[in-house]
């Protein structure tokens, strides 16, 4: 494990970072054009195990985008007529006989609608016309009977006449396999391409589910319905699709040429694909395969567009809702229907989905993804990761010399370069209906960057280690040589960061006498000297005696240059008293000798007093309970003795705000339970 470890910081450093970077970059820009790249099915489903991250971000964000802005509807030129609970209950179970059905469209005709879509499709005879049911009549039933049966309008035929008289459009659901009730195609309206076949770019079905050839050659248009899900939720709806060679209309444009009387929609095919998808004087820019990327409403906010069958049946609606509109006649009722998932995460029935797509062309709310973006995005990521990788590694650069001061902030640099991204996507969204994929360069670039960031890390750590090496070996000769620990037992700290030697002393007593009688310290208690720690308590900071005074005495803000010179006091104090210790040792002073005990103690409590909890602290980012008992009881009492004092900075705190800066830094900079001992020993003084 330490050689696969050392490996890896090995490839790391090479050549400052650069050459992994660069690996990095390539890759990952690699994954992110193709996982927008118009792929075959089976191609598409194993290139999703590799790029399925970056297309779940994409449509996380571009969701997010429609959360935070949906579209306001302007106008209502669609009614949805629907087939909900309350028809149900009033004419019956579904399907109907057909002889209802057209009933409801010659009802909704005498309004004169515009146009009228149906949002459901009837391959079979209807099995209530007569003429089905003189064929199941039993052997020894009155031919009379029969007869009488024959004689009646065919329930089919009743309805193709309505479909005939009012300007219809029939649905149909694409299929990408054959089966018993499907065809290779249906009846529909050529349309009128200008340029390149559409064929290569358009979603293809093998085979359709259409309704019967008389209700087909009855209605002014037909339509196919079917909708893609990208992982459970409709964000792109097709203008045109394909069943077979054919190029077949989606439902709104459909009724919008059945509705303005035009002969035929418009395709514009370019080399990349279908530009636009055109009827009169509407021209619909797509995504290269004729789709658009549909720009939802709110539920809430088109309610207002559903009326009940019944009430239309009943002679009870407002003419208003269906004169001149374009009517979409569909199943809501409770078991009849598919809910689909919006982008916005709204449940909605499919022919709500229709309905917001002709809603979108009327106001002129379209989003668009064009074709050329992702390669704009691509040389703007490649952009900015070459010149992150030739700026980064410099050593002399004033990032480098920041990321010394504070690591840390590599992390927010990142957060902040991608926010920024994704607050120009935002912007994008909402004021020119563009989609921009801010996504892969936080993907993208936040790589590059920690690799690059990793790489000055472990060069830096390395740097640090050497220097730390050799300030230990100075340190610790100039301690045995000028009697370092001496000299700071008899010179007094002068400044701001003097301590009460008497409170230290105390405080740090009462305090260990309390953790001692918790069980869970008792065992690890008993091997420690209290009075030697209250002693060790009074000089924890007596490194500070080789930090200059005017460090010491500043009374604003501390450069890093001083943060620094402050952090090394832990170390020196350690040093000192180790290099006294030693002293002792090495002139033969024995185990019996007291001052042993004392200086194996301060030297303990001096160089981890400074550590934290979290592991945040100095100097050497200790963890929990590898910060030694010792110490994590010192730091409690150096932090309460100093906010209980006057500092240069600011003045004493009073005593209860001193303890609730404590006990706001339980688990974070101080031991939990110690913390709590804390509170019960100045419970008791």
């Amino acid at each position: 494990m330490r050689s696969l470890l050392d490996l890896f910081r090995q490839i790391f450093q090479y050549g400052r970072g650069r050459p992994i970077a660069l690996v990095i970059l390539t890759w990952t820009m690699s994954v992110s054009v193709i996982s927008e790249l118009p792929l075959e099915q089976g191609t598409a489903e194993l290139a999703g195990n590799v790029t399925g991250a970056f297309t779940k971000a994409r449509q996380f964000l571009f969701d997010s985008y429609q959360k935070n802005y949906p579209r306001k509807p302007l106008s209502q030129p669609v009614t949805i007529v629907a087939i909900d609970e309350l028809s149900l209950s009033k004419v019956g179970q579904w399907p109907w006989p057909r002889t209802k059905l057209a009933a409801l469209l010659d009802a909704i005709g005498n309004y004169q609608p515009a146009a009228v879509g149906l949002d459901m499709y009837m391959p079979e005879a209807d099995q209530t016309s007569p003429q089905q049911l003189a064929q199941g009549l039993p052997a020894d039933t009155d031919p009379a009977i029969g007869e009488a049966l024959r004689q009646l309008p065919d329930h089919d035929a009743v309805l193709a006449e309505s479909l005939y008289l009012l300007p219809s459009v029939l649905g149909a659901a694409g299929f990408d396999h054959t089966s018993y009730t499907t065809s290779a195609g249906m009846r529909t309206k050529p349309l009128l391409v200008t340029g390149a076949s559409p064929l290569p770019h358009v979603r293809k079905f093998e085979a359709v589910l259409a309704s019967l050839p008389e209700l087909q050659a009855a209605a002014w248009g037909q339509a196919i319905l079917s909708v893609d899900l990208e992982f459970g939720v409709v964000r792109r709806i097709p203008l045109v699709a394909a069943i077979g060679d054919t190029v077949v209309p989606g439902l709104p444009m459909e009724m919008l040429r059945v509705a303005t009387g035009e002969k035929a929609i418009r395709l514009d095919v370019g080399k990349q694909g279908i530009n636009s998808v055109a009827i009169a004087d509407l021209v619909v820019p797509t995504q290269p395969a004729g789709d658009i990327w549909l720009h939802f409403s709110r539920i809430e906010d088109t309610v207002s567009r559903y009326v009940s069958a019944a009430e239309v049946l009943d002679g009870t609606i407002d003419p208003s809702m269906l004169q001149g509109k374009l009517v979409m006649l569909g199943l809501t009722g409770s078991g009849l229907h598919d809910m689909r998932t919006t982008a916005l995460g709204e449940l909605v029935p499919g022919i709500e989905i229709q309905a917001q797509v002709l809603e979108s062309l009327f106001d002129g709310r379209m989003i668009l993804r064009p074709w050329w973006m992702k390669w704009l995005e691509t040389s703007l990521i490649l952009f900015l990761g070459l010149l992150l990788i030739w700026y980064i590694p410099r050593s002399e650069s004033p990032l480098a010399r920041f990321l010394r001061a504070v690591p840390r902030a590599s992390a927010w640099i990142t957060l902040s370069i991608n926010l920024l991204l994704i607050a120009c996507g935002y912007l994008l969204f909402r004021y020119q209906g563009i989609l921009f994929d801010a996504s892969s360069f936080f993907i993208i670039l936040s790589s590059v960057i920690g690799s690059l960031i990793a790489s000055a890390l472990i060069e830096i750590g390395r740097e640090e280690e050497q220097r730390a090496a050799e300030q230990q070996r100075v340190r610790e000769a100039a301690s045995l040589i000028a009697g370092e620990f001496a000299l700071a037992l008899d010179t007094p700290i002068h400044g701001s960061y003097m301590h009460n030697r008497n409170t230290m002393r105390q405080l740090t007593h009462a305090l260990a006498s309390e953790v001692a009688r918790q069980s869970g310290y008792q065992q690890e208690m008993a091997s420690i000297d209290i009075d030697e720690l209250a002693r060790a308590a009074e000089y924890c900071d007596l490194g500070l005696a080789q930090v200059s005074p005017a460090t010491l005495n500043s009374s604003g803000s501390l450069n890093t240059e001083q943060r620094e010179e402050i952090a090394t006091h832990a170390e020196l104090g350690a040093l000192a008293a180790k290099a006294v210790r030693e002293g002792i040792e090495n002139r033969g002073g024995g185990d019996n000798d007291p001052s042993l005990a004392f200086l194996t103690t301060l030297e303990e409590v001096a160089r981890s007093h400074h550590e934290n909890w979290d592991g945040s602290g100095y100097p050497n980012q200790l963890v929990g309970e590898n910060i030694p008992l010792t110490a994590r009881i010192v730091a409690i009492v150096d932090t309460w003795e100093s906010l209980s004092s006057d500092r240069p900075w600011r003045v004493r705190l009073t005593r209860e705000a001193a303890l609730e800066v404590i006990r706001s830094e339980s688990g974070s900079r101080f031991d939990p339970e110690l913390v709590n001992c804390f509170c019960k020993v100045l419970a008791q003084k």
